[in-house]
């Protein structure tokens, strides 16, 4: 065998390896592996994806996302963030995790903060689910946790974002440049597997079986969706929100 065909051979054996080893048993863990993005609050890493106009405005909502606070956490903060301090605007949307809670934020004009929340223990290096969405029949917001319901608000009108050019960020807040705290307000150390807004609300056994995938989702009505690789984040919706990384964001494979 000349050294080519010799190279062209280890190539396709590494290639196969990767591909067996996505769906087998690695360190006693079972699941795919799949690429990751982690945000590290010290360097202000972040993930810019533009403006989202026109999500609540839709009526019925739906984000939901599979993250994890990673094994050298040292700060929480907004790791989710749809808004601009201090710029508030219709439709704004916030979710933290930290070690000891988990809360989601949106946004209305005239009134402010509705906020909801689930106090408990998050463990470093264990993925959860996190959901809030919005009924517009109900006029209800709730916030899941790993398929249970752990808040609500009633009362909450539709909101209409028509106008809303504030930006979505992974990893913290936008801010002004005069502010001084660089590209990120209240930064935060987080692993994001994936994220999908959808323009309908979820059912509790969809919320429940997803696993970082929408194999579990029939009517997908995707406003949008992460898709991750070992350089950055695209959004396979068809909206175009594709990320922009800022300063030094990790990608790597991660078994969810």
């Amino acid at each position: 065998m000349n050294k080519k065909c010799a190279k062209l051979s280890m190539f396709f054996l590494a290639l196969s390896l990767i591909l067996t080893v996505s769906s087998c048993n690695i360190g006693g863990l079972t699941g795919p592996l799949g690429f990751v993005v982690k945000t590290t609050a010290a360097d202000e890493d972040y993930v810019d994806f533009g403006t989202m106009e026109n999500f609540t405005a839709s009526g019925d909502w739906a984000v939901i996302e599979k993250v994890k606070l990673p094994d050298d956490y040292t700060t929480g903060g907004w790791h989710v963030f749809r808004g601009k301090a201090w710029e508030d605007k219709e439709g704004d949307i916030a979710i933290s995790l930290r070690p000891d809670q988990v809360y989601g934020w949106l946004f209305r004009s005239g009134y402010g903060w509705y906020n909801l929340g689930f106090d408990a223990t998050f463990h470093s290096e264990r993925w959860y689910t996190i959901c809030m969405q919005y009924d517009s029949d109900a006029d209800t917001l709730s916030f899941y946790v790993d398929g249970s319901l752990r808040d609500s608000e009633s009362g909450v009108p539709m909101l209409d974002d028509s106008g809303n050019t504030n930006k979505l960020f992974f990893g913290g807040q936008d801010v002004d440049a005069g502010w001084g705290e660089g590209d990120l307000y209240t930064e935060a150390d987080i692993v994001i597997a994936h994220q999908a807004w959808f323009q309908r609300t979820l059912s509790t056994t969809e919320i429940s079986k997803y696993d970082g995938t929408l194999d579990a989702v029939a009517d997908l009505n995707l406003f949008f969706e992460t898709s991750i690789d070992d350089l950055g984040i695209s959004d396979v919706s068809g909206g175009g929100h594709n990320g922009t990384n800022g300063n030094s964001p990790e990608f790597f494979l991660d078994q969810l």
